[in-house]
C-alpha cells in the first residue's frame, strides 16, 4: 500500500528526506520547497487583504485577489500532486534499473534498460513542470513583496527566495538526469536541453529578482541609520549635560522627527510640524517604547494611604503606561513628560509620576521631575510654533488690553474685559480658550496644541505674550 508523504509529520518527513534514498526524492524535495512558498505568499496576501490594512492596499486589491485564488485553487494544488507523482514516479525509475542490472539475460536487459529510460522521460517532465510553477510564484512573489503587507515582507521573501531555489533545483534534476541518454536518443535530449537552457535564463533573472528585493531592505535600513544615529547622540549628549539644554534637546528631537517623518509615519504623513507633536508616538516609533493606555495606577504612601499615578517609565523593558483616569490634556501631557525621562534621564526601576500638567502642584520636585515637565512644555508648545499661531489669531506679537482689542472681543469695552480679566493669568486664560477674536472663529490654542487651558496660559506668560 502506497503512504501518503504528506500525512506524515513534518519530523518524519524530514527523516524521509534525510535518509539518503530515492523517495522521496530531490523532484519531491524541489515541489515541498514550492509549496511552501505558495503558502508563504497566500499567508502575506491574507494579512495584506484584512479589513484594517485594505485601505492602505486598495490599488493592489484586485491583483491579490487574483493571486490568492491563484495560489490555493491551482498552484498548491498542483504542486502538491507533482509532489506525490515525483516521488512515485522516480521510484518506477529506480526499481526499473535495479531489475536491468540484476537481469542475466541480454534481450530481457535491454527492455528493461529502455523501460527504465522511458520512466526516466516521464520523471524529467514532473521538474519541468514544477519549475514552470515556481517561476509563476516567484514572480507573484515579488509583486506581493512590492505592493502587500510592509512588516511581512521577510515572509514574501522567503517566498521569493524558496520559489527560486525550487527552481534551480528543478534545472539541475533535469541536466543530471539527461546525462543517462546516449546518442540514439540524440533528439529528444536536444530538445530537454534546449527548454533546459530557456528555463536557465529565466533563473538568471529571478536570481537578479530576488536579490534586488533584499536590497531594497539594505537601503531602507540604511536609511533609518540617520534617524537612529540621531537619537542616540541626542540621548548621550542630553544626558552627559544632566538636563542643563532642555529646550535645545527639544528642537533637537523635534527637528530629526520632522526630517524623517516618512519613516516613522507610514501612512498620512504630518504635513504640518503641529502633527509631529505626539509623545506617544515618538516613544513607539522613534524610541522603541511599548505605550500603553490603561486605568488608574495607584502607588501605596503608607499602610492606609495611596496616591493616584498618571504615567510610569520602565526604561530597561521599554514600558510607558499613562492612565487614562485623567483629562486627555494631562495624559498628553504625562506621555511628553515620560518622553522627556527618556531621552533626559537614566532610570533603570520602574519610575512613576503624580499627575501635572503643569497647573499641577507636587508636594517636592526634584531636578529629574522640573526637567521632565520642562521638556513636556517645550514639546508641547514650541516657542516658535506657539507665537506663530498666536500672531494667527491675535494679529500682535505682545497682546495688551486697550479699548480696539477690548471691542475685538465682542464689542465690548475695555472696563468689562478688565472686570473678567483682573490680572494677567485670567487674560492668558482668555486667550488660551478663545475661540472667536475679531469676528474670526478658529480652534483655541490650548486644543490646538492638546494642552490644558492653565498650561496653554502660564506658556503664554513664558513666552511674554501677554502684557497686563
Amino acid at each position: 500500500m502506497e503512504t501518503n508523504l504528506l500525512e506524515k509529520t513534518v519530523n518524519e518527513l524530514m527523516e524521509k528526506f534525510g535518509a539518503g534514498n530515492h523517495k522521496p526524492g530531490s523532484g519531491s524535495a524541489a515541489a515541498f520547497q514550492g509549496m511552501v512558498s505558495a503558502k508563504l505568499i497566500s499567508t502575506v496576501i491574507s494579512l495584506t487583504l484584512d479589513v484594517k490594512r485594505r485601505d492602505l492596499y486598495y490599488n493592489h486589491i484586485n491583483v491579490l485577489l487574483d493571486f490568492h485564488k491563484d495560489i490555493e485553487e491551482r498552484i498548491y494544488p498542483q504542486l502538491t500532486e507533482l509532489f506525490k507523482s515525483d516521488s512515485i514516479q522516480f521510484d518506477k525509475t529506480i526499481k526499473s534499473r535495479i531489475a536491468r542490472d540484476k537481469e542475466k539475460d541480454e534481450i530481457t536487459k535491454n527492455q528493461l534498460r529502455r523501460q527504465a529510460l522511458a520512466d526516466l522521460k516521464v520523471s524529467i517532465e514532473i521538474p519541468f513542470q514544477i519549475a514552470t510553477l515556481c517561476k509563476e510564484l516567484a514572480i507573484m512573489s515579488a509583486y506581493v513583496f512590492d505592493n502587500g503587507f510592509k512588516s511581512a515582507r521577510g515572509d514574501s521573501q522567503v517566498g521569493l527566495s524558496g520559489a527560486v531555489s525550487a527552481f534551480a533545483g528543478c534545472l539541475a534534476i533535469i541536466r543530471l538526469n539527461v546525462l543517462s541518454f546516449n546518442s540514439d536518443e540524440y533528439e529528444y535530449t536536444k530538445s530537454v536541453v534546449s527548454q533546459v537552457d530557456n528555463l536557465y535564463n529565466d533563473y538568471k533573472e529571478l536570481i537578479l529578482l530576488a536579490d534586488s528585493k533584499i536590497e531594497i531592505l539594505r537601503e531602507e535600513f540604511e536609511i533609518k541609520i540617520p534617524l537612529f544615529e540621531g537619537i542616540n547622540t541626542l540621548i548621550q549628549k542630553a544626558r552627559a549635560s544632566k538636563g542643563a539644554e532642555v529646550e535645545n534637546c527639544v528642537r533637537e528631537l523635534q527637528t530629526l522627527i520632522w526630517n524623517n517623518k516618512h519613516l516613522l509615519w507610514k501612512k498620512n504623513i504630518p504635513t504640518n510640524p503641529l502633527e509631529i507633536l505626539r509623545p506617544d508616538y515618538i516613544l513607539k516609533s522613534a524610541l522603541g517604547y511599548d505605550f500603553i493606555s490603561s486605568s488608574t495606577y495607584g502607588v501605596l504612601i503608607n499602610e492606609d494611604k495611596s496616591i493616584k499615578v498618571a504615567g510610569i517609565i520602565d526604561q530597561p523593558n521599554k514600558i510607558v503606561a499613562v492612565s487614562n483616569g485623567f483629562p486627555k490634556e494631562v495624559q498628553n501631557f504625562t506621555a511628553a513628560h515620560e518622553l522627556g525621562h527618556a531621552i533626559l534621564h537614566e532610570q533603570s526601576i520602574l519610575h512613576r509620576d503624580i499627575p501635572v500638567d503643569t497647573s499641577g502642584k507636587r508636594n517636592s520636585r526634584d531636578r529629574v521631575e522640573i526637567q521632565a515637565d520642562a521638556f513636556a512644555t517645550y514639546f508641547l508648545m514650541p516657542t516658535k510654533l506657539v507665537k506663530k499661531e498666536f500672531e494667527k489669531r491675535y494679529s500682535t506679537k505682545a497682546f495688551k488690553i486697550n479699548e480696539e482689542i477690548a471691542f475685538k472681543f465682542g464689542g465690548r469695552s475695555i472696563t468689562d474685559l478688565k472686570k473678567e480679566c483682573k490680572n494677567i493669568r485670567s487674560l492668558s486664560r482668555k486667550l488660551a480658550s478663545t475661540e472667536l477674536y475679531d469676528s474670526n472663529n478658529f480652534i483655541s490654542l490650548a486644543k490646538q496644541f492638546n494642552v490644558s487651558i492653565e498650561a496653554m496660559a502660564i506658556r503664554l506668560e513664558e513666552l511674554n505674550l501677554v502684557q497686563y
